[in-house]
């Protein structure tokens, strides 16, 4: 995600393989169940307290053990973080419409009546959210969302009716006017197409830069090159949809 403190990020690998892996791989894998993210590890979430935590909405790579590893990478202290899946009604889990530094296009939230998305809330203290700030950028205000319904598996509630998000200030990425949702998190009822993040890579390449007939190629100038990475942002946004989220309620990041 572009943000103008880079220093504070987590670095993105030099290598050109692990480049790719980081791109391609979004939203990443994920355990089945509920989890503790625990210094890098994935532990029982029998063993997670949950007292001082707020909960915060993770539709994309921040339900994943792999990426809070490189937003909470810590060697003089154990990180822990609860995170729980639930499923959330009448909303979708769909591809923003902006490229991240890394090179992948990443998720957001869109309210989708009928449709039911599983997703993940991870519980954080205060001093691991102002963290999450950090690596979220300037790409997701972060807010509030009222009035859902949020059905947990694990943790201190069977279930949420007010959650905090990140939502994308891109809108959503559009194929023949629908959004496409992510094919890596189940859902229920989705009207609306759903594609792994190559294949949305693929698509992207194929929309506004047909020249590239190599998609590796592809990835790997939109993340060396933020110039060129910050121009396709702005092709993407002339057909993105809309996305206002009901009951979503901004919310100062500090």
């Amino acid at each position: 995600m572009e943000h103008t403190n880079s220093a504070h990020l987590w670095a993105i690998p030099k290598n050109s393989p692990k480049k790719l892996c980081l791109a391609k791989g979004y939203p990443y894998k994920v355990p089945k169940a509920s989890y503790l993210f625990r210094s890098g590890k994935v532990s029982d979430i029998g063993e997670a307290s949950f007292r001082g935590r707020m909960p915060i909405l993770a539709h994309g790579s921040n339900r994943a053990p792999e990426q809070l590893a490189r937003k909470f990478s810590d060697g003089a202290n154990e990180v822990e973080i609860p995170v729980t899946y639930g499923w959330l009604e009448d909303h979708d889990v769909v591809y923003s419409a902006h490229v991240t530094r890394y090179g992948a296009i990443a998720s957001t939230l869109r309210r989708v009546e009928g449709c039911r998305v599983r997703v993940a809330v991870t519980w954080l203290t205060e001093p691991q959210l102002a963290r999450m700030h950090v690596t979220e950028g300037a790409n997701y205000p972060f807010g509030r969302i009222e009035s859902v319904a949020l059905g947990l598996e694990a943790g201190p509630a069977e279930k949420l009716d007010t959650v905090f998000a990140y939502h994308s200030r891109h809108g959503c990425l559009s194929r023949a006017g629908a959004p496409i949702g992510l094919a890596a998190l189940e859902a229920e009822g989705r009207r609306h197409p759903a594609l792994p993040q190559e294949a949305v890579l693929a698509l992207v390449r194929d929309r506004h830069h047909p020249e590239d007939d190599n998609l590796d190629s592809h990835i790997l100038k939109n993340v060396d090159d933020a110039k060129r990475r910050a121009s396709l942002i702005e092709k993407l946004a002339r057909d993105a949809l809309p996305n206002p989220l009901m009951g979503f309620h901004d919310r100062p990041a500090g």
